[in-house]
């Protein structure tokens, strides 16, 4: 199960308190999703919708958490701050070989 991380410095960073507390839990909702659904950090127009309000999610734009897209928003350098789709997919295929290789110790034993 991968995890959406935030920086530890996410409460007073600048881009935060702009941003507004509504629209922080819009970020950090979308966050999670993605994580779960492996979208790379693109949030369709209607799952922002539904965990958020518009202008939240504007707002998100004009501080810089996140770029419009044509059909939704991209967190801003997803990719250099979270896990990416396929790390995520590689980490999962290593630890389920991993797993393969205890349970045929286990059988030997």
């Amino acid at each position: 199960m991968p995890w959406f991380k935030v920086d530890d410095t996410l409460a007073f960073h600048h881009k935060s308190v702009a941003a507004g507390n509504a629209a922080m839990g819009l970020w950090v909702r979308a966050g999670s999703w993605s994580m779960q659904t492996l979208s790379d950090g693109f949030i369709p127009d209607v799952i922002a919708q539904q965990l958020g309000s518009k202008s939240q999610a504007e707002r998100l734009v004009s501080v810089g958490l996140w770029d419009r897209l044509k059909t939704g928003y991209a967190f801003h350098e997803w990719e250099q701050r979270q896990p990416t789709k396929a790390q995520v997919q590689t980490d999962r295929a290593a630890t389920a070989e991993r797993q393969r290789k205890a349970r045929e110790r286990r059988k030997e034993e």
